[in-house]
């Protein structure tokens, strides 16, 4: 919770709904730099060739 700057009572206050839109929103974001990633990785590979 660091990035949202939340302190634990903050995080302890959120319903679970909103515990959980905060963690998918977590996950989608992590999914879409791994993606990214796995793209500029494929990009260099094909500069190399």
């Amino acid at each position: 919770m660091n990035e949202y700057h939340w302190l634990p009572a903050q995080w302890a206050g959120l319903t679970p709904h909103e515990k959980a839109v905060v963690i998918a929103g977590i996950d989608l974001r992590i999914k879409e730099e791994k993606k990214q990633k796995r793209e500029a990785e494929r990009k260099a590979r094909a500069k190399r060739h």
